[in-house]
């Protein structure tokens, strides 16, 4: 017992930084689901690698590479399906984002001279390895969005429920309230990536939300309790990652999983009575 203890205190700085962005994403997510963006959800973290990885051969500035990476992401977001000269529906869009990014990705690890490391840190994440700077790059970066997203909840849900009431009523002039939530979301995303990899950060935008929308009542039920059942989750994987010597990401998606199948067996257990 006191040898967990010890373990559990060594990595002490990648709770912190799971807290915050087990809440963070679970909380994107939310917002995703609204705008029925969830395979966003699977090629943003994908695409946000890419543009770390690119990034990062050239500078190696963080804040450099965290704005280009968050322009990236936005405008991925801000896509609006068969405009302009492209004239690519919205799936389409994001299929070709996901796959070049990921061939991208791949290409660039082949040629760097940590590629193992790199390998690693982009699909099973590096969260073990969290010091005090990741702690605070996390925090100014994930508290912030959490709370924009938070305050403005009911603007940013007539904006994705009903865009054309929204427009009409001068909600989402010059789409301010949807650029707002795009850069909320990318940022959280973006630095989610570096501790969580592309699995955990896409297992946080998607299983807290599909397992509450079983039994939320309402939308603001979303808005309390996803980010518990991320929270949990993510020290949970964390617990079970160190005291078995398991990757961080893979362990924190298995848990999301179990909850949300636990979650699908109640309801349907709840139905058949």
């Amino acid at each position: 017992m006191n040898e967990i203890l010890v373990s559990l205190k060594f990595f002490m700085a990648a709770f912190y930084v799971v807290i915050i962005v087990s809440a963070s994403l679970s909380n994107s997510g939310i917002f995703l689901y609204q705008r029925r963006s969830l395979f966003l959800g699977a090629a943003l973290p994908q695409i946000a690698g890419f543009g770390l990885l690119l990034s990062a051969l050239f500078t190696d500035n963080k804040i450099i590479t965290y704005a280009i990476v968050l322009v990236l992401c936005v405008l991925i977001l801000g896509w609006h399906s068969s405009k302009g000269s492209l004239k690519l529906e919205n799936d389409a869009f994001i299929g070709i984002g996901f796959a070049v990014s990921m061939a991208g990705s791949l290409l660039i690890m082949a040629k760097s001279n940590a590629e193992t490391h790199a390998y690693e840190s982009m699909f099973k994440g590096g969260i073990l390895a969290s010091v005090g700077d990741d702690i605070f790059y996390t925090a100014v970066i994930c508290i912030p969005a959490l709370l924009l997203l938070t305050i403005f909840k009911r603007r940013l849900l007539m904006v994705n429920m009903a865009p054309v009431q929204a427009e009409l009523n001068g909600l989402n002039k010059w789409r301010i309230y949807e650029y707002l939530q795009f850069i909320c979301i990318s940022a959280t995303i973006m630095i989610s990536m570096e501790s969580l990899g592309t699995m955990g950060t896409f297992a946080f935008l998607l299983f807290p939300v599909i397992t509450v929308c079983q039994f939320a009542k309402n939308a603001n039920c979303l808005f309390y309790i996803c980010p518990i059942i991320g929270i949990m989750a993510g020290i949970s994987g964390l617990v079970i990652c160190i005291e078995y010597d398991l990757p961080a990401g893979p362990s924190i998606v298995g848990i999301l999983f179990i909850i949300w199948l636990v979650a699908t067996i109640i309801k349907k257990r709840i139905k058949t009575r």
